[in-house]
């Protein structure tokens, strides 16, 4: 996975780098563990700044099966795939916002080292879940057994 800081619109990837089709999936992202303390801010005057947007699917519709609302000031988005064959990606578009006051490019940008330490959880039935967390350059790589990365 990877998140993108494209003012207004940041970008979350998931692309499947496995060598293997994978199907009914579901996919957990947890900000409250960013080291920014980083909301979704997807609606006008609220917990975020400035400028928002709704989370979005940008990219491979198809591959998603369905996700929870994401209302304005969450920190959890779950998101339920049916299937995202190898090599395929995934792109949601959404705003992300720090509640740091402090940061280096202050609450509406969002660099690795705040996105950092954001929790991914992959579920698949029969499987121990997989999870892993952003690293400072913005990417995180969950492992599935048997099948390779998901990045």
């Amino acid at each position: 996975m990877s998140f993108t800081e494209s003012s207004p619109v940041d970008l979350i990837v998931v692309e499947n780098r496995s060598g293997c089709d994978l199907y009914d999936f579901g996919l957990q992202i947890d900000l409250r563990s960013s080291a920014g303390g980083l909301v979704f801010d997807i609606s006008e005057g609220g917990a975020g700044a400035s400028v928002y947007q709704p989370f979005e699917i940008l990219e491979g519709r198809e591959s998603v099966r369905s996700f929870s609302p994401v209302r304005d000031g969450d920190r959890i988005a779950s998101i339920q795939f049916g299937t995202l064959e190898a090599g395929r990606r995934v792109i949601f578009m959404v705003d992300v916002d720090d509640t740091a006051t402090d940061g280096a490019w202050g609450q509406t940008v969002i660099d690795g080292a705040e996105i950092a330490g954001t929790g991914l959880v992959l579920t698949m039935v029969g499987e121990t879940p997989s999870t892993a967390v952003f690293l400072p350059d913005g990417q995180a790589t969950l492992r599935i057994s048997g099948c390779g990365p998901v990045s």
